[in-house]
């Protein structure tokens, strides 16, 4: 018998991956430092690899520019 899947239009697929140790610490520090979640920071940097950045929500994409502002911040009072 086929098995059929219910799928609503809210729901999003699920992937899995495999880190190293420290490739997994650097993400888990990455989401402290800057309250996103490793689900936002996995989408973007998928997205920004694969030229396609329209795709990654505009909430998203504004955190991230704060980020960057929030960091060249930090360089130029060390200046």
């Amino acid at each position: 018998m086929p098995y059929s899947y219910a799928i609503s239009a809210m729901s999003k697929p699920q992937i899995a991956i495999r880190l190293s140790p420290s490739l997994l610490q650097e993400l888990n520090n990455y989401v402290e430092l800057t309250g996103t979640s490793k689900t936002d920071v996995v989408v973007s940097a998928i997205a920004q690899y694969l030229g396609c950045v329209d795709n990654v929500p505009l909430n998203q994409r504004v955190g991230e520019l704060e980020k960057r502002l929030r960091e060249l911040e930090t360089k130029l009072n060390i200046i």
